[in-house]
C-alpha cells in the first residue's frame, strides 16, 4: 500500500516538473530586481507598503525604473451590536500603481485591491494596536500583489 502511494507521488512530481513553469527569480527574470526606485512614503501605511515592496523587489541600486503609486484605504464598520457598539471594522485598500522607465514613459499601469479586518472588542489601546496590525497586514498583501505582477512582466 505504501509503495503504490509513493509511486503516485513520484509520478505526480515528474509530471509537474515537466509542465514548463519557471521560477520567478530565475536569472533571466531578475531584470526588475534591485532596479526599481519606489516613490517615497508620506505616512505610516505607505511606509509599510514601501518597506514590503523593497523586501520583495530589492532596493534600487541603479534606478532603471520608477514605481509611482496612489494608496486609498477606506475603513468601514461591519459589525454593530444591539447596543449600537461597533465591534468589527473592515479595511479596504486600493493601490493604483505605474511602472515607468528611465524616460518617464509608462510601461504598465495596474490596480491592486484587497481587504482585511480587525476587532474592537478590547480596550482602546488594544483596538488601536489591532487597527495598526490590520493596516500592516493590508500593506503586506498589496505589496505581494504588486511585486508578483511586476516580476512577471515581459519587458523589453
Amino acid at each position: 500500500m505504501w509503495l503504490s502511494n509513493r509511486r503516485g507521488f513520484l509520478s505526480a512530481a515528474l509530471v509537474l516538473a515537466g509542465c514548463g513553469l519557471t521560477p520567478v527569480m530565475e536569472p533571466g527574470l531578475q531584470q526588475l530586481y534591485n532596479q526599481i526606485l519606489i516613490q517615497a512614503p508620506v505616512n505610516r501605511a505607505e511606509y509599510e507598503l514601501v518597506r514590503n515592496l523593497e523586501a520583495q523587489l530589492g532596493t534600487a541600486k541603479s534606478a532603471r525604473f520608477a514605481l509611482r503609486y496612489e494608496l486609498k484605504v477606506t475603513e468601514d464598520n461591519i459589525v454593530v451590536s444591539a447596543a449600537q457598539e461597533i465591534s468589527r471594522y473592515s479595511l479596504v485598500g486600493e493601490l493604483e500603481y505605474s511602472l515607468l522607465d528611465s524616460n518617464g514613459s509608462i510601461l504598465t499601469r495596474q490596480t491592486a485591491k484587497s481587504f482585511t479586518g480587525y476587532s474592537a472588542t478590547g480596550t482602546t489601546v488594544a483596538t488601536q494596536q489591532a487597527q495598526r496590525d490590520a493596516y500592516d497586514r493590508l500593506m503586506v498583501i498589496l505589496a505581494e500583489q504588486v511585486s508578483r505582477a511586476l516580476l512577471t512582466l515581459d519587458l523589453p
